[in-house]
């Protein structure tokens, strides 16, 4: 399995989306052979303000979807991003699936150094 985030803006969602269902006979639509999820994550917050009802103060005009892939899907490759693996959404809570994409592209991050000792841990 392959897990990717991509961003669209609605425009690019409402062409893209529907490339990624076939329909059968009778109407039924079912995710491409290359997909095996599609959870759209909608426009993210990345600041909220203080107080006891915090407010949304930076909302994303992209639009987040992640994906969960049998095999790589040539047309989604513009959109992928690559957020920090803290506090992501996952698929079954297995981290390990987005860390996997997002060391491939950074291998040098932080998030991908393995250390070599329990001190290097506590650094």
């Amino acid at each position: 399995m392959i897990f990717k985030k991509y961003e669209f803006t609605d425009e690019q969602w409402a062409t893209i989306r529907p490339t990624l269902y076939s329909e059968d006979a009778e109407g039924n639509e079912t995710l491409i052979p290359e997909l095996n999820s599609i959870v759209e994550i909608g426009f993210i917050c990345k600041a909220w303000s203080g107080g006891e009802e915090p407010e949304c103060t930076d909302l994303s005009t992209m639009y987040s979807v992640d994906m969960l892939l049998n095999d790589e899907v040539e047309s989604l490759e513009d959109y992928e991003v690559y957020p920090d693996p803290v506090g992501v959404h996952t698929f079954a809570g297995d981290d390990s699936l987005y860390l996997k994409a997002y060391c491939e592209m950074f291998p040098e991050s932080v998030f991908c150094l393995i250390p070599e000792s329990d001190e290097d841990l506590a650094e």
